[in-house]
């Protein structure tokens, strides 16, 4: 349980196998390429414009896919049962789809075809985007002319004369009898109102050309000369508009079943994606590589263990190399791989959430993880809960076949589960219901003390492993003196701290039925004497290593004000004591609230039970984001703020991260 040894692999080979090799390297899944050192003599090339047109095929398939997704999804709105489009999804338990690298690498020989089906889809895409443009310029078009459907004439025959202005015009209908007062003060002018379609009239104006400021004051009523121009009767033209609009919906539609009936390509254009992906990362690392007109050196990194397993994948397809393995230099940047048993693996993303370590340093996950687990476990505190969180756990791991965030979280919980079902035995708590009469922890509604202690005594423990992984670090980079020196001492000190209070503590706590834990005075006295003398080495040490005297009276000063961060991290421990006591309280009344319900008998019954279940739901799923949260708070502050730089780069191999395909191995086919 450990970060993984890496080796700096360096690779001499021929151009022609270039291919070759990069399909060889992305089957071990056990290679991380890096830019390789300049070489004098040896050129690079720039795969940018290259990287540039993989990228945009990347996009353009991608909202190709989405523009499916949609058009199936509107399809669907307006068909029901089996003439519904299916489009394809992956299971809840695989959401990617999984395939064998022999098929993913050759998939090179279906590019012709899936281009065809893309531009296939673009064509039809392209055709329904036309049908409906012209659907809306031909119901734009008939609403306009829609005022004119009873117009007696066509538009055109309402004409000027030689001496008048004839005017089709549209006007407001209550503007009506105001257009008609306002022509009556003209000796020359006539109106007519010829029909009317909604709110709109349609009026006819024969105007003397002597009196054409009437059309002037008629336009503050609203009159609009009519911009309508037709050979034929009005009603006509909408009738032909009405079809042009059928044949345009009967098209939109047709255009749409096909597109649909696409759906079967989706598969296999998401494949496409991910080696589009893939091909991206062979031109990203053809950047890297240093080039002669017939040979290249690529560098890369692997696990000291695959070694052998890279080495026979690459003269598998060619015999014209040279591979070395070297070691990582004491300085020198290498990808953190850590390997550690099933438990601890779930664990893994909450350090990788706050930083992956780096690969110098030690992995902080084996113990980390045991500290998440206990007090996650004292945040729930519940049988009940712990059982739920179990299942859940038991769930992902049987029902999620594939490796995903939501199996690795649902997987964390489970295992958190179990320490919340053993606390909650020492709590004699199941969905806040008491178990036990006198639990081995009193209840901390009536006992709040004998928690907030326990959760300061477990905040010590804490840290004092993350001082003891400090120690293991400096050991690591030959630092055995100074963490002897001035990392052990602490380790005592806060070790006889609990000794040399806890009498005091358990007065304070106030419960008698932990007076027979009580240790001898002289035990309190000499882990006091101990304490403190502990404390003093530290001080005095704390500038072991610093130059000149100045310097080391300034770092045992900050070691002794240092003290004042160490009790500030113990009390973020009452956190603790919060999260559990909140949660707990809550539960009792939701108890309550459930008897409350019950008490009426018959149909209370019911709605009790789903009074219970919900709310212990409800307190369950809040309670865990609280306990998520605080609990990941208190590893990355309290505890990896004594030991842990993280900053470390995670082991990536070479074509593995693929966004809809997982590929493998065939079983039983070596690379």
């Amino acid at each position: 349980m450990a970060i993984v040894t890496m080796k700096r692999m360096t690779l001499l080979a021929m151009q022609a196998d270039k291919d070759k090799i990069y399909d060889a390297l992305v089957r071990t899944n056990a290679v991380q390429l890096k830019r390789s050192t300049e070489i004098p003599k040896c050129s690079t090339v720039n795969p940018s414009d290259r990287m540039e047109k993989l990228a945009e095929k990347v996009n353009r398939v991608e909202e190709s896919i989405a523009f499916l997704a949609h058009q199936t999804e509107l399809y669907n709105l307006s068909h029901k049962g089996k003439q519904q489009a299916e489009f394809p999804k992956n299971s809840f338990a695989r959401p990617r789809t999984e395939m064998d690298y022999q098929f993913f690498l050759g998939f090179g020989k279906n590019v012709q075809q899936v281009e065809e089906q893309l531009a296939r889809l673009a064509q039809l895409r392209s055709s329904l985007s036309q049908a409906e443009s012209d659907l809306a310029q031909k119901t734009s078009e008939k609403e306009r002319m829609l005022p004119y459907k009873d117009l007696p004439h066509p538009t055109v025959w309402y004409k000027d004369t030689e001496s008048s202005f004839v005017q089709l015009s549209q006007l407001h209908v209550s503007e009506w009898q105001k257009l008609q007062t306002l022509a009556d003060g003209f000796d020359l002018v006539s109106v007519e109102k010829v029909c009317e379609y909604g709110n709109v009239a349609v009026v006819v104006a024969v105007v003397h050309k002597s009196q054409a400021e009437f059309f002037r004051e008629a336009s503050s009523l609203g009159l609009v000369k009519s911009n309508v121009r037709t050979e034929v009767l009005p009603r006509l033209v909408i009738k032909d508009l009405e079809q042009q609009c059928l044949d345009l919906v009967k098209v939109q539609k047709d255009t749409v079943k096909q597109i649909v009936e696409m759906d079967g390509c989706v598969t296999q254009w998401k494949t496409y994606v991910d080696y589009l992906g893939l091909c991206l990362k062979k031109a990203e690392a053809d950047g890297d590589l240093q080039n002669t007109a017939a040979t290249y050196v690529l560098e890369g990194y692997c696990p000291a263990d695959s070694q052998e397993l890279v080495q026979q994948a690459i003269q598998n397809v060619s015999m014209c190399t040279v591979v070395n393995f070297d070691d990582i230099g004491e300085e020198e940047f290498a990808p953190t791989l850590t390997r550690n048993n099933a438990v601890v693996k779930q664990f893994e993303f909450i350090t990788n959430m706050y930083t992956p370590p780096d690969y110098h340093e030690v992995d902080p996950n084996p113990v980390m993880s045991v500290f998440y687990f206990i007090i996650f476990g004292f945040m729930v505190a519940d049988v009940g809960y712990g059982l739920l969180l179990l299942l859940a756990g038991v769930f992902a791991h049987f029902a999620i076949k594939q490796s995903t965030g939501l199996r690795t979280m649902l997987q964390l919980f489970g295992i958190c589960g179990i320490a919340a079902i053993l606390v909650g035995l020492l709590f004699g708590s199941c969905f806040s219901y008491s178990l036990f009469e006198t639990p081995l922890i009193p209840d901390p509604s009536k006992y709040p003390m004998v928690t907030m202690i326990l959760s300061l005594m477990l905040g010590i423990v804490h840290i004092v492993a993350g001082v003891a992984c400090n120690m293991a670090v400096k050991i690591k980079h030959k630092q055995a003196l100074s963490a002897w020196l001035t990392d052990f001492p602490w380790i005592v000190a806060f070790l006889a701290l609990i000794l040399a209070i806890f009498n005091a503590a358990l007065d304070m706590a106030g419960y008698s039925g932990y007076d027979a834990l009580r240790l001898p005075d002289i035990v309190s006295k000499v882990s006091l004497y101990v304490c403190l003398g502990a404390v003093g080495v530290a001080v005095v040490f704390a500038g072991l290593g610093t130059k000149g005297i100045l310097g080391k009276i300034m770092k045992s000063f900050g070691s002794a004000y240092g003290l004042i961060n160490y009790f500030s991290d113990i009390m973020s421990y009452i956190r603790v004591f919060g999260l559990m006591l909140s949660s707990a309280l809550m539960g009792v009344v939701v108890n309550q609230l459930g008897a409350m319900v019950s008490a009426g008998g018959g149909i209370g019954y019911v709605f009790a039970a789903l009074v219970l279940v919900f709310a212990h739901m409800f307190n369950l799923i809040m309670g865990i984001l609280g306990v998520y949260i605080h609990n990941g708070r208190l590893q990355y502050v309290e505890f990896f703020g004594k030991f842990y730089t993280g900053d470390g780069k995670l082991f990536l191999p070479f074509g593995s991260d693929t966004k809809y395909v997982l590929v493998q191995e065939t079983k039983g086919k070596k690379n």
